[in-house]
């Protein structure tokens, strides 16, 4: 797909590593440098993201990332000693400083009690979702949930309308781009006490992010 959407686009390597087992990314971040990548995507999270990031201040890379899962704890501390201002990028469901006033009440209250951000929105959206499946079906039977929740319409966690699709139980929701960095007046929120907190850079409608679905699932007899 990136051939038509982006031609300007060229991808210069693709590497995999052993899952949480390397302790010196020096030879990766090497590698990511002679072959003058601009721009890097990577699945890693935890250990893995913090100790690449670290290599690659040590190394002087300068260049975007763009993540799934740098909210991850550790992850923050990290990209604020890589001095990567704005630079470190992730897609997912939210993000602290969504101005949505439900949402920073709630992260206020959290972070007051357990010293951490909410780190993963989707976490309140499901459990909240539970407990409306089984206050409709008025029983906490499995299957009676489960039918409750298909097709159910929920406000989110950072604002705006979700739904579970029946055909295959998949959640949709609204999804945003966001970086790391400095703070404005309009982002009260940092992460880790490191100052940085993440900035959104860009909305994606609950409409673009649904494909088809060949799914075919089979649910249990009566």
């Amino acid at each position: 797909m990136l051939a038509t959407k982006r031609p300007d686009i060229q991808i210069v390597g693709d590497e995999l590593h052993p899952l949480q087992k390397i302790t010196d990314f020096a030879p990766y971040v090497a590698k990511i440098k002679a072959s003058g990548a601009d721009s890097i995507i990577t699945g890693n999270w935890a250990q893995d993201m913090a100790l690449l990031l670290k290599a690659s201040a040590d190394a002087g890379l300068q260049v975007d990332w763009y993540t799934y899962y740098a909210e991850g704890i550790g992850s923050p501390t990290a990209i604020r000693q890589t001095g990567l201002n704005h630079r470190v990028f992730q897609v997912g469901e939210g993000t602290a400083n969504i101005p949505h006033t439900p949402a920073q009440e709630f992260e206020r209250a959290f972070r007051a009690k357990y010293d951490i951000g909410v780190a993963y929105p989707r976490a309140a959206n499901e459990m909240r979702m539970l407990a409306a499946a089984i206050a409709e079906a008025k029983s906490t039977e499995p299957r009676a949930i489960a039918a409750k929740l298909e097709g159910m319409k929920f406000e989110v966690f950072n604002g705006g309308e979700g739904f579970m699709r029946a055909d295959d139980h998949q959640f949709f929701q609204p999804m945003y781009i966001r970086s790391f960095g400095e703070r404005t007046a309009t982002e009260p929120f940092d992460e880790e006490n490191t100052g940085w907190g993440w900035r959104v850079v860009a909305k994606i409608d609950i409409g673009d992010t649904i494909l088809p679905t060949v799914c075919k699932m089979k649910r249990p007899s009566p």
